[in-house]
């Protein structure tokens, strides 16, 4: 529950309302409340005399308490569902924004899946809690107090099995909720692995079909799905004790005041009236307590589903610098000092140092694993290095702000990424304002007129990209980073689906646009010209310089070289 209650601040907003609808409820279970008293004395009163007058009476007021605590009760129901909706918006509407926030390590360590699941199921979750608590939080204990009181007055001893009842009844519902809350936490953590297993699933379907690996792939998710169901149905099971338990404690209670009360009823120590408005007040605790079971229910699972939350709204946050303005005029744009890193165990980059001046070329080359993209992300802010500095523009990278600095940076990733939509809609990812014709000229530095032509700026774009060719997306990725200008421009094996002439009108063609670049490939073809080279292997710089250099006195580039080919 204290999980839960960390999240009530997303309430604020809605205060009146949260205060209103439970105290609408209340009035509705005053009214509830009243209503066995005045039949008691209906029977005792106006029956036993036989005032009709009476009768007519005091049933009008019933009627009245009746259409009352109904009205009420709408209303009560109509502002909880409201303060429960104004609470889910802002709390999916703030995690999704913290994810946003998080760093790239975090994102890892959660996983994509379970964010979505914690983002959509779990919020939905949490809202249910606050729904139910604003309808019932007051009501409940209320009338099962109420009751009780109201019992203790008409008789103390038969009420005395009113409270035997209560004990025992939340000693079940303990129970319950205690077997059942470890069951519900490793529930959703099986249902982060079905929707890791569905997106996994569905964006690798080509892959699966190539190799006909479908009925793996279904078993696969049948036996993810099955332990969610079977996890699902142990605490079911568990959970649904709680109703039959309750009623079988409640019906003896019943079964207890109806006989001890026939004798005292009998013997003249109670009224008929009294006797009717104890079984009155007994049913009301009952259907009461049978709801609490149920809500506790409801929370345990809203519990589950605000830790899961909370773990991402208490995920800290990467440190940014407060420097806003990139110095322009900076000599050097990029300069790495023995910069080390490691994702998890044995560092993946290590030691590396080099600098990049401004409008200069800097290719980076090296065979799969080198640590040539983890260089890339490091520059982007990514990630943090373990060791050693990273200064942009003059100045180190983490005094900067990232948005900041990543606005001065065209970024161009291993793995296009492209959105459902238009041409215009990706290229806009880059710059909101950018015109027309700065988006034709870019699809033509990207060596995408063929793009421009069969699809035009409005053609549609399916999800991902599955309409467009490999060299197609990077090229409408490439495009995107050329839409504004930038200080310095990433080219992560970007070039790597383009065929050989392409990919160098590309090259030639970017010698027109100003600020530094890095070519990052496993292709001599898209480093040879760059001013300076770097040679990755194992995480560490094995050679430094020109083509001709490297050729003549860095072993792995010349192997590079020979078997592509190359002179």
């Amino acid at each position: 529950m204290k999980q839960m209650f960390k999240l009530l601040r997303f309430i604020k907003g809605k205060t009146a309302a949260a205060i209103a609808a439970p105290l609408c409820k209340l009035l509705e279970a005053i009214a509830e409340l009243a209503v066995p008293i005045i039949v008691a004395n209906v029977i005792d009163i106006g029956i036993a005399r036989g005032d009709s007058g009476y009768v007519i009476k005091y049933c009008s007021i019933i009627a009245v308490l009746a259409v009352g605590g109904f009205l009420i009760s709408v209303t009560g129901q109509y502002l909880a569902s409201k303060v429960a909706l104004y609470f889910g918006t802002r709390l999916r509407a703030e995690t999704f924004k913290h994810v946003n926030s998080l760093s790239t390590e975090t994102h890892d360590r959660i996983g994509g899946a379970s964010l979505v699941t914690r983002l959509t199921g779990d919020v939905v979750g949490c809202q249910s809690f606050v729904n139910m608590t604003l309808r019932l939080v007051l009501r409940l204990p209320f009338v099962v107090i109420g009751a009780f009181v109201m019992s203790m007055i008409i008789d103390p001893v038969l009420a005395l099995m009113f409270l035997a009842m209560t004990v025992v009844l939340t000693a079940v519902i303990t129970c319950v909720i205690k077997l059942t809350l470890p069951r519900v936490r490793k529930a959703q953590k099986n249902l982060d692995e079905t929707a890791r297993l569905s997106s996994q699933s569905l964006s690798g379907a080509r892959v699966i079909r190539a190799f006909s690996k479908q009925s793996a792939a279904k078993a696969e998710f049948n036996a993810a799905a099955e332990e969610t169901a079977k996890t699902n149905i142990g605490a079911a099971r568990i959970s649904a004790l709680l109703t039959p338990l309750t009623f079988a404690v409640v019906n003896l209670a019943i079964i207890a005041v109806l006989w001890f009360g026939g004798m005292k009823v009998e013997s003249g120590r109670l009224s008929q009236g009294n006797l009717v408005a104890l079984i009155n007040y007994l049913t009301q605790a009952f259907f009461v307590i049978v709801n609490i079971g149920n809500v506790f229910s409801v929370f345990t699972r809203s519990s589950a589903c605000a830790a899961r939350v909370n773990e991402i709204l208490d995920a800290p946050l990467p440190e940014d610098g407060e420097l806003d303005e990139v110095d322009e005029t900076a000599a050097e744009v990029v300069r790495f000092e023995g910069v080390c890193f490691a994702y998890d165990g044995d560092y993946d980059v290590r030691g590396v140092s080099f600098s990049l001046e401004k409008d200069k070329t800097l290719g980076i080359i090296g065979g799969t694993g080198s640590g040539k993209t983890t260089i890339i992300s490091l520059i982007e802010r990514f990630y943090t290095p373990d060791e050693g500095e990273i200064y942009f523009c003059g100045k180190p990278a983490a005094s900067y702000r990232a948005a900041a600095m990543r606005k001065r940076i065209g970024f161009v990733p291993q793995r296009a990424a492209v959105i459902a939509g238009t041409l215009d809609k990706n290229l806009r990812i880059a710059d909101e304002s950018v015109t027309e014709e700065r988006e034709i000229k870019a699809l033509e530095l990207a060596q995408a007129k063929e793009l421009l032509a069969s699809h035009g700026l409005d053609g549609r774009i399916a999800a991902g990209g599955k309409n467009l060719s490999g060299g197609q997306r990077q090229r409408v990725n490439i495009a995107r980073a050329l839409c504004r200008d930038n200080i310095l421009y990433l080219f992560d094996d970007s070039t790597s689906a383009l065929d050989y002439k392409t990919e160098r009108e590309f090259i030639d063609a970017m010698k027109s646009v100003s600020g530094a670049k890095i070519y990052v490939s496993q292709r001599i073809s898209a480093v040879s010209g760059c001013d300076e080279i770097l040679v990755l292997d194992g995480g560490k710089v094995v050679g430094r310089g020109t083509h001709e250099t490297l050729k003549a006195t860095c072993p792995l580039y010349a192997e590079f070289c020979a078997s592509q080919g190359g002179k």
